[in-house]
């Protein structure tokens, strides 16, 4: 799941659950609010927590994310047309990731879909869609309920993942097979999930016992936090746009919106299976892009979102972010371009009058997913059978 952009308007900032706990690791004391929450920018470096991800175990908060608990005899029909995830097509314990579309077939956020027993899912978001949600669910035998702020979640990713957790207490617990425990006598529920790249586990738990889960992962699994700008990187190095930031969520004022294949995200929207809201649309829209969101590397140590990207020598679009790539040695973005814009050639401006770097499309793990992608079981993982709120 991907963070939208930040707000960095926000007047009264939220403590999520787990603030208290994450403040304290925090040597860098930066922060920002992501829908209204805090979030740490950086703990101790850029650098050494996107080390720790990949080859330690990192842990992040994940309560700035939306939640919301689906129960009803209609949940599975109404997460089928609310989103484009395969809700009905899962089984107890599966997950699957999707998109939310408006009535035109334009994205309108991200989505992740789990079914967690035969009339109760967990619906998690980049940012809250209440009213929508609400109007969607009239007439349906559904009840949702946002639960953002009454459970904790924390993300646990990195090769070490498995290992952090059973040392935790959690030995059942890792990044293929989920499952539910009790750490400190806190019953806590565990499901798969992928930052960018990076697998991981998703542990959920009540709020009034994220300190006791805290300090036990940190004192016997030996993980250290990660802050935004670290799973920046690991977001660019992925692929995974960025709601806010790479496009503008339809209905935003001002927003120019953007359909599923503009986004280089198709494969979440297939149109030979189920009949999500924006379907049809989607049917008169498939193949007729108007723009492209491509990712490139750049031969330069820095670039800035909003830098020209020239293709043969033609402006054909700008940045939309960017950032420097430890694992690549070269500075990686994303680019909202013209759909008919390809060449030989691509340059990047720099802030040189004048200036031009060299640049080359890069092939991303979303890309490269979307090209193998083979039918809507192929975006489906295991889930914790028994999430209760």
């Amino acid at each position: 799941m991907i963070f939208p952009a930040e707000d960095f308007f926000t007047d009264a900032p939220r403590p999520t659950p787990l603030f208290s706990a994450v403040a304290t690791q925090s040597e860098a004391n930066l922060w920002t609010t992501v829908n209204g929450w805090t979030a740490a920018r950086v703990y101790s470096s850029v650098s050494g927590e996107y080390e720790t991800a990949k080859s330690g175990a990192a842990l992040a908060d994940l309560g700035p994310l939306a939640r919301y608990a689906v129960r009803g005899g209609q949940a599975a029909e109404f997460l089928g047309r609310l989103t484009t995830a395969p809700a009905v097509s899962l089984h107890v314990g599966e997950s699957a990731r999707g998109l939310m579309l408006n009535d035109a077939g334009y994205v309108i956020d991200l989505a992740e879909v789990s079914r967690l027993s035969d009339d109760l899912f967990l619906l998690t978001l980049p940012a809250p869609h209440a009213r929508h949600i609400a109007l969607a669910s009239r007439g349906m035998d559904v009840e949702p309920s946002d639960i953002s702020g009454e459970v904790a979640a924390l993300g646990v990713f990195g090769p070490q993942t498995a290992g952090v957790l059973s040392a935790s207490g959690l030995k059942s617990v890792n990044e293929t097979i989920a499952a539910s425990g009790v750490l400190r006598g806190v019953e806590t529920a565990a499901r798969p999930i992928q930052f960018g790249a990076m697998p991981g586990v998703e542990l959920i738990f009540p709020k009034e016992e994220a300190l006791t889960i805290w300090e036990r992962i940190m004192r016997r699994g030996a993980g250290a936090p990660i802050g935004l700008d670290a799973l920046e990187v690991l977001r660019l190095e992925a692929g995974v746009p960025r709601p806010g930031l790479d496009f503008m969520p339809a209905g935003k004022a001002g927003a120019s919106p953007r359909t599923p294949e503009e986004l280089g995200l198709a494969h979440l929207a297939p149109l030979d299976k189920g009949w999500f809201n924006g379907r049809r649309a989607l049917q008169e829209l498939a193949g007729r892009p108007r723009r492209r969101l491509r990712a490139f590397a750049i031969d330069a140590e820095e670039a800035a979102p909003g830098a020209a990207v020239f293709c043969d020598g033609k402006p054909q679009g700008r940045l939309t972010s960017c950032a420097w790539s430890p694992a690549r040695k070269r500075v990686i973005a994303f680019a909202d371009m013209d759909a008919a814009s390809a060449g030989n050639t691509y340059e990047i401006s720099t802030s040189d009058q004048n200036g031009r770097v060299s640049a080359a499309r890069l092939e991303t793990v979303e890309s490269a997913l979307a090209k193998a992608f083979v039918g809507e079981q192929g975006h489906i993982q295991g889930l914790a059978t028994d999430f209760r709120r």
